[in-house]
Parts: C-alpha cells; sequence; structure tokens
C-alpha cells in the first residue's frame, strides 16, 4: 500500500512540476484566483489525464483539486493551503523555474525517478503527507 501511494504521490507532483511551469497556474495560487485546467501528462509510458482546478478562498484556506485518471482509476487530490503554505510552495515553483530558465536545463517528468528530487516535489510532499491539508479520495 505504501508504495502505491508513494506512486500516486509521484504522479500528483509530476502533473503539479507540468503546472508550475505555467505563468496562469502559479499566479492564481499565488492570489488564490480561480483557476481550471486539463491535460495528459506521460508517465512512463502511461498516459495520465488531470484537471487541476483552484476555486479560491474558504474559511481563510486556499482550495485545490486535481482528478486524475490513469489506468481505469479515478482518484482525486483535494487540498486546503494556508497562506504561509501557499508563499512556500510559490516561492519555491518560482526559484525552480528561474533556475532552470538561467541554466538552459529541462525539467525531467519522464519517469517517476526522476521526479523524486525535484523541489516542487518535496514541497508538495510534506502537505499531501498531511491530512490536515490534502486528502486522496479513490486511493484502492
Amino acid at each position: 500500500m505504501k508504495k502505491i501511494f508513494t506512486s500516486i504521490i509521484l504522479v500528483f507532483c509530476v502533473t503539479l512540476i507540468s503546472s508550475a511551469g505555467d505563468d496562469k497556474f502559479i499566479d492564481s495560487l499565488r492570489n488564490c484566483s480561480k483557476y481550471h485546467d486539463s491535460g495528459t501528462v506521460d508517465v512512463q509510458g502511461i498516459s495520465v489525464e488531470t484537471t487541476k482546478s483552484i476555486s479560491g478562498w474558504n474559511d481563510d484556506k486556499c482550495t485545490y483539486r486535481e482528478d486524475i485518471k490513469m489506468n481505469g482509476s479515478n482518484m482525486a487530490i483535494a487540498c486546503k493551503f494556508s497562506r504561509p503554505q501557499i508563499k512556500e510552495i510559490v516561492s519555491v515553483s518560482d526559484a525552480y523555474f528561474l533556475t532552470l530558465k538561467y541554466s538552459g536545463e529541462k525539467t525531467d517528468t519522464s519517469s517517476l525517478e526522476a521526479v523524486k528530487n525535484n523541489p516542487i516535489t518535496n514541497v508538495f510532499n510534506k502537505y499531501l503527507q498531511d491530512p490536515s491539508v490534502c486528502t486522496i479520495e479513490g486511493l484502492q
């Protein structure tokens, strides 16, 4: 079960890393303004369909949801981020993509192994594992 949970977290992080490179997503997260986007990401030859949405502030928490479809399974990750948590996520994302911009490197999301040490993965990982911040639905 732990291996499945870790794989789901890494798949989620792959989709987040892909989104974090999108200025609209980061700006929406920074301000907790409404955002909605769908797309497909290839993870180790598996097509992963995602729908991400930020619905705004609710009880001083920014509500984020991602619906994930892969290999015939559906799951959703729902998070409620505090202002300091959003600030940390956005700061890490901004710094990471600024470094990439000037180094000329590209983000490697071709495998789960490549994603494990990404700074965006690391910042989200601690919140994904905290049930007071994020919950995972549909995990079997």
